[in-house]
């Protein structure tokens, strides 16, 4: 075929009108993964944060990778029982934020992003942030269908260039969210496009409408799940609770003497970190210190984090694991 000819049917692949979603409504799905995003986001960075659904379109494949510039930040995102995949494409200014206070930016400053290229530190330190991205999309398709939670998606790779992340036909239609992200008390901000293609959603689907539906039943009537789950009810657990942290040097600590005085932001008070001991640093609940029946408490200000009451759900037995 001449290059005139290629370049015809090229365009009318691309101009082609677009299939519907196969599942309705996806825009209700929209809602849900911007709040789920901002859960498990508040956790991985540490700071408060919102995210918008900017658009939500169903558009050609072709189309969408062209408007992307390069190089970018690309995470190519393995779907279990589809031969297709999902795309996430991270704006630079999104990657400078990120990466910034991950290694210890301070919430309150807004620095501008410089513009500079894509290290492989950038991608390591970026890959919780699209993991926490899938699980939220995730967790939001599960809760849309009403099936239980599974591994879907997983990140396979990061890419910098569009022709090395081909995750489905040129023509294929997909389902594109932009998401702007504002993060912090100074209100970073950034967006990102994740890149559905309508088959996975179809895969999504069927998934669903194939589980089993008495699987929970069985299991409460085993006797030694029971007995199990009683035990977990009854495991003892201490929790610690963090007023503030100091970023110190060993040179510091080690010039330390009886009657030094550490010195505490007012604002401590206020953000009270509750954590499992023994488990990384990551708080199961905030709380506000306060005074209760004369005594010194702490009142909680967010709710438990919904993945790990989840957790204790599914070790104890009860409903809503």
């Amino acid at each position: 075929m001449s290059e005139a000819g290629q370049t015809i049917v090229a365009r009318k692949i691309s101009s082609a009108r677009v299939s519907r979603s196969p599942i309705p409504q996806v825009e209700m799905i929209g809602e849900d993964f911007a709040k789920l995003l901002d859960d498990r986001l508040r956790r991985l960075l540490r700071t408060i944060t919102s995210s918008i659904i900017l658009d939500c379109e169903v558009r050609k494949l072709s189309r969408v990778l062209e408007a992307i510039p390069v190089p970018a930040m690309l995470g190519v995102v393995d779907v279990k029982n589809s031969p297709a995949a999902a795309l996430v494409n991270i704006s630079n200014d999104l990657i400078y934020h990120i990466v910034d206070l991950r290694m210890g930016g301070d919430t309150e400053q807004s620095p501008v992003p410089t513009a500079r290229s894509i290290t492989p530190l950038d991608c390591a330190l970026c890959s919780d942030f699209v993991n926490a991205l899938i699980g939220a999309f995730t967790q939001a398709i599960s809760m849309y269908l009403g099936a239980p939670e599974m591994e879907w998606m997983s990140l396979r790779q990061f890419e910098q260039h569009v022709t090395m992340a081909r995750i489905a036909p040129d023509n294929a239609d997909v389902l594109v969210l932009n998401v702007s992200l504002d993060i912090g008390e100074a209100a970073r901000s950034g967006d990102f496009d994740m890149v559905i293609p309508l088959s996975v959603l179809d895969s999504f689907k069927a998934a669903s409408q194939r589980r089993p539906q008495d699987a929970a039943e069985r299991n409460m009537l085993d006797l030694w799940s029971n007995r199990m789950s009683r035990a977990a009810r009854e495991a003892p657990v201490r929790i610690t609770s963090v007023i503030h942290r100091l970023h110190l040097d060993l040179g510091s600590i080690q010039a330390w003497r009886e009657g030094d005085v550490l010195e505490i932001p007012a604002a401590g008070r206020n953000r009270i970190e509750l954590m499992l001991s023994g488990q990384d640093e990551v708080p199961i609940a905030i709380g506000r210190l306060g005074a209760f029946e004369e005594q010194k408490a702490v009142k909680l200000t967010l709710p438990p984090d919904p993945d790990f009451v989840k957790h204790i759900r599914s070790l104890t037995g009860e409903p809503g694991a």
